[in-house]
């Protein structure tokens, strides 16, 4: 018995084995292949390696029937249809490589690597004092949800190390967005960004700028309802164009509203129309409400001369036009009807 055993071993030696990773087996969920059909992966693998055998050792036999027709093998033919393999190369060096298969394989154990090294850095942050789950439940409990997204935690993460924003900080600057409404992904960079530029490191400096914000807020919310006659919140646009008037051009609220009412009547009457108005006072450099009347004034002077301009050239059109009219001389034929005509 125990030399048939060992015949046994020698014989199973031979016939070689068919190398499947143990990894593949854990992951087969993730690469979308059912219990089921890994018997029908083995067999196609199994067939994968006796082509090569049959190939090296130049015995001429076809190795794979299915170069001609697929269906021809049924298990390399299941293999290409559910995309574990595919074919590479051309005439007689065509082969079924199960490229697609191991390349699925190689995204799953990467994206596991990339989830590990963020959690490496989320514990690293918080052995250094950074609580980085605090800032999440905090944002779940303003929410009342469970439903803090993938790029904001990787913006929790960028305040972190980017800014060197604190975890008191961090939530500060979350509840002070939720009192004003700023409660969307794209509200919190731009207002992250303009803190940091702003150099403001302090509760106190971050509580004051956040103030600015809702003031610039309140202002631009009655120059939308009392100016232009626009209901609903103020869009994170329409508070920008009031940031550019006000901060980046330092035109004092008086002059945004002189622009405003200046707009009233227009069909198209927005946050845009205002912006064109002050965009052209801040070119000519109208720093007071003297000044804007005067360049309101000029406008509407220039607006007069080219209105006049065109009222003439049309009337030296007519003009000129009656003048051909009268000046046409009468044809010989005018009257003459040719059903009066005789024969």
């Amino acid at each position: 018995m125990q030399v048939q055993a060992a015949e046994f071993g020698q014989f199973m030696q031979e016939k070689g084995q068919v190398s499947v990773p143990c990894w593949l087996l854990q992951k087969h969920q993730a690469l979308d292949i059912p219990p089921e059909e890994l018997g029908y992966l083995l067999l196609a693998l199994y067939q994968q390696k006796q082509s090569r055998e049959e190939g090296s050792t130049g015995s001429g036999k076809e190795a794979y029937p299915e170069k001609r027709n697929p269906g021809d093998n049924p298990w390399m033919g299941w293999a290409l249809e559910k995309g574990w393999a595919t074919w590479k190369g051309e005439g007689d060096n065509r082969k079924a490589v199960f490229d697609p298969l191991w390349n699925k394989l190689y995204k799953v154990w990467a994206e596991e690597q990339e989830a590990a090294k963020r959690e490496s850095i989320d514990n690293g942050m918080a052995a250094e004092g950074f609580d980085y789950s605090a800032i999440m439940k905090e944002l779940d409990r303003l929410r009342g949800s469970l439903s803090v997204t993938v790029r904001e935690k990787q913006l929790i993460q960028e305040f972190n190390i980017k800014y060197g924003w604190s975890t008191e900080f961090i939530v500060n600057f979350f509840r002070l967005c939720f009192q004003r409404d700023l409660i969307q992904m794209k509200n919190y960079k731009p207002l992250a960004a303009q803190i940091h530029r702003s150099g403001i490191y302090t509760l106190e400096g971050l509580t004051a700028f956040m103030s600015e914000v809702d003031w610039i807020g309140k202002q631009a919310a009655e120059i939308k309802r009392d100016y232009l006659g626009l209901y609903g919140m103020v869009t994170l646009m329409e508070r920008d164009y009031y940031v550019k008037w006000h901060v980046t051009w330092h035109f004092g609220h008086a002059l945004i509203v002189r622009a405003a009412r200046e707009s009233a009547g227009a069909s198209n009457a927005t946050f845009k129309y205002i912006d064109s108005i002050i965009e052209r006072w801040h070119e000519l450099g109208v720093d007071s409400l003297e000044a804007s009347e005067e360049a309101i004034q000029n406008w509407r002077e220039e607006k007069k001369k080219q209105g006049k301009s065109r009222n003439s050239n049309r009337a030296s059109g007519r003009n000129t036009q009656r003048a051909a009219d009268k000046n046409r001389t009468e044809s010989p034929w005018d009257g003459f009807a040719l059903k009066d005509r005789e024969d």
